[in-house]
């Protein structure tokens, strides 16, 4: 194959052969999109001259670490890198939880497919931003100005922005899913199924299926939340509910100041100020509130330092010091400068899932340093503390300081009894405590809130929670053990017979095969049904404990399969018949065996077995997977074989107490 360019130069742009698969292909943990691309080799200074624009224009890009890829003039293979990389980086500029690139699939003068992974509610926007890239390329190989095609480029990334989910924590769970190779898929509503079939599990940012909906609902009102924790006998500031500016006055003059104002059902601090001192400072804040809830809470201000500590299944998981947005000073440089330069920390960006958020200047900056008896030209001893915001919560620009190692046994407890109070698995429990080293019993504290569904963030690099939360919430790695039978001229007899033999073992397995579905041998749907259909309908029933999916036809290549990694591929032939919703899965070759299995076997890494009567052609094959391939057998010694492997796998994930199939 030449991958020179070519005399004509073909323009680079999308043809339309893209396939949008709402399922799993070419051994991704994603969905994927096919896509079909003309183009020629750019030249090293066109393409770095292209990847300085893209910094330029969209903010978070600059940070995000590239691969190395080598460019070669006239290499149309090392351009289409470029390409795949860029639109990673972009996906992650984004702020979406695509952890993977995309992949050359085909290679040819001036043309070439490949595939992208992405989410579900992703897709439109991603091809919207893929257009517009390949557009940019064509201006920049025409040494034309691209300038008016750059504004909607980034058009273009704020649309694909604005479909990355809402909360911070989807990220990270996803990202400690595929360390841990837990598969996962997204559902509706932000909501992630992690694990399958019997181990599969439903969560929703932090939320999980063991979450009770009356604690969850209880715990985002901050007046019923702080109600029950007082009945609870928790520590808990007095507060009290106001409808309006005079309410609040009133309440406020008899609390005593300093108080605190905010929204009784948001939450990440919004609309919160902590410390006020006075009426005008409190109307301030309060009318400030009501911009995000008629809700509003006055609350006694309690003072000690602000800790998060997070609490899962009756044990702390982790504490941290939340220091309120402030400079520290130099003895050189005024408060203003301190300012500007702790806002050109790369941690700090304005994504929603950057580490620390950048913070604006502002009148609440300007109030506190009055306070303490500064200006913005001020210039603050050599570590003198300066603080500029009234919160100390991340996302006010706050910084989270690990003191897990030095929390007292009495405040860990007085964490899990809040929690319980609650009844929450999961809680971010706001601590206010002159030292989170001295026991509460000795110092006073206030549980300001108890978060049931707390933003877990990478709060800090040493604390990993997201890992042991899925762990413990998910058994073994939450995979079962999945059978792929292809090919079978018999069209459901294979799939049929292990089935049989693994309902003999007492496996709950889920059975598709040319006439219906069964789960435990109940026919759960009949007729026939596409894999993706049935292999999802399986995956998501939480009675299964093992599946066998049967591929006799052409619809995985417009469906994709229903599950990222299976642990058998039982090669019983080539009998593939015709589907009539192909649609815009158009095989790209005449051989559709090969375009199938080019889809299907990179998923595969267990087993793979083939029947030796029907001689099909796995040399062919070999390339496509890192699985070894067993010798070619009987069907009875493939079946035994793969009860056996099914098993086996199984008993090492997610079985308990079945035992191997004893030999004849």
């Amino acid at each position: 194959m030449n991958d020179s360019v070519t005399q004509h130069n073909p323009s680079w742009g999308l043809d339309e052969k893209t396939v949008v698969l709402n399922g799993y292909a070419y051994g991704s943990h994603y969905p994927v999109i096919i896509i079909s691309v003309t183009g020629h080799a750019l030249e090293e200074d066109k393409l770095a001259a292209l990847t300085q624009l893209l910094h330029h224009a969209v903010p978070g890009l600059e940070h995000i670490a590239e691969r190395q890829v080598t460019i070669s003039d006239n290499d149309f293979r090392m351009s289409l890198e470029w390409l795949l990389d860029t639109i990673h980086n972009l996906q992650r500029a984004a702020d979406l939880p695509v952890y993977e690139h995309g992949r050359i699939l085909s290679l040819e003068r001036g043309h070439a497919r490949f595939f992208l992974p992405t989410g579900y509610t992703s897709v439109k926007p991603l091809l919207d931003m893929l257009r517009s890239l390949l557009e940019l390329m064509r201006l920049q190989a025409e040494g034309k100005n691209a300038q008016k095609q750059l504004k909607k480029f980034v058009q273009a990334i704020v649309y694909l922005q604005k479909t990355s989910p809402k909360g911070g924590n989807i990220p990270f769970f996803i990202q400690a899913a595929l360390k841990a190779g837990i598969p996962f898929q997204e559902l509706l509503s932000q909501t992630i199924q992690y694990g399958e079939g019997k181990q599969g599990r439903w969560m929703r940012s932090s939320l999980s299926e063991e979450t009770p909906m009356i604690a969850a609902t209880f715990s985002r009102n901050k007046l019923i939340g702080s109600m029950l924790l007082r009945r609870a006998g928790i520590p808990v500031p007095d507060n009290k509910m106001a409808i309006n500016a005079e309410r609040a006055t009133r309440i406020a003059e008899n609390l005593g100041y300093p108080v605190v104002v905010k929204p009784i059902d948001r939450d990440g601090g919004i609309g919160v100020a902590a410390g006020l001192q006075n009426h005008e400072e409190l109307i301030t804040a309060f009318k400030n509130a009501q911009q995000y809830s008629r809700n509003i809470l006055v609350e006694k201000h309690f003072e000690g330092k602000d800790y998060r500590v997070t609490v899962f299944q009756n044990e702390v998981l982790s504490a941290v010091e939340r220091v309120p947005g402030g400079v520290t000073g130099d003895g050189k440089h005024t408060v203003r400068e301190l300012f500007d330069q702790l806002n050109a920390d790369p941690l700090r960006g304005e994504s929603k899932h950057a580490p620390l958020k950048k913070m604006m200047w502002n009148n609440e900056a300007l109030t506190l340093l009055k306070h303490a008896g500064l200006n913005d030209s001020s210039i603050p001893a050599t570590g003198e503390f300066v603080r500029l915001r009234r919160t100390a919560n991340v996302a006010s620009g706050g910084v989270p300081v690990t003191v897990f190692d030095a929390m007292h046994p009495d405040n860990k407890n007085l964490a899990i009894r809040a929690a319980q109070a609650l009844r929450l698995d999961l809680a971010g429990v706001d601590m206010l405590i002159p030292d989170i080293a001295t026991s509460w019993r000795e110092s006073g504290v206030a549980i300001c809130e108890v978060n049931g569904q707390p933003n877990l963030g990478r709060i800090t690099e040493e604390k990993d929670l997201f890992t042991p939360i899925l762990r413990t919430l998910i058994p073994g790695d939450g995979r079962i053990p999945i059978a792929v039978v292809f090919g079978d001229p018999s069209s459901d007899a294979l799939a049929v017979e292990l089935e049989k033999q693994l309902l003999k073992q007492g496996v709950d397995v889920g059975c598709h095969n040319a006439e219906c579905i069964r789960i435990n041998g109940d026919v759960v749907m009949d007729g026939h049904v596409n894999p993706w259909t049935a292999g999802q309908m399986l995956i998501l029933n939480r009675n299964v404990e093992a599946i066998v999916l049967n591929i006799d036809d052409e619809s995985v290549l417009s469906t994709g399969l229903p599950f990222a990694r299976f642990d058998l591929f039982l090669l019983a032939g080539e009998h593939i018949t015709a589907s009539d919703k192909i649609g815009g899965g158009t095989p790209a070759t005449d051989n559709v065996t090969q375009d199938l299995l080019e889809l299907i076997l990179p998923a595969c890494d267990g087993t793979l077995l083939s029947i030796e009567s029907n001689k099909p052609n796995t040399d062919g094959y070999k390339h496509l997977t890192s699985a070894a391939w067993e010798k070619t057998a009987n069907t009875s010694e493939a079946i035994e074989t793969a009860t056996a492997a099914m098993l086996a796998f199984g008993e090492q994930h997610c079985f308990s107490e079945k035992s191997a199939p004893a030999v004849p």
